[in-house]
């Protein structure tokens, strides 16, 4: 859990504070449900985190970014 935790939020620029949503989706959604259906599956052998735009909310998409050139503002 502590690997996935630290792949979520450095996924979002280091930004702890907003990662808790997605990290829940992603620890039930791709990681628990896999270890549940198949007996040999090892999260760290067999998953990578994978994080799409689709997947964030827009403070989630501005803390990913990488300059403020890239953060999305309403205009």
């Amino acid at each position: 859990m502590t690997d996935l935790a630290r792949a979520v939020a450095g996924s979002l620029g280091g930004r702890v504070g907003i990662a808790p949503r997605l990290f829940l989706k992603k620890l039930v959604g791709d990681v628990l449900d896999r270890v549940e259906q198949f007996e040999d599956f090892d999260p760290r052998k067999h998953y990578a985190l994978t994080v799409t735009g689709t997947e964030l909310t827009g403070t989630e998409r501005n803390a990913a970014a990488g300059s403020a050139d890239d953060i999305e503002l309403p205009l």
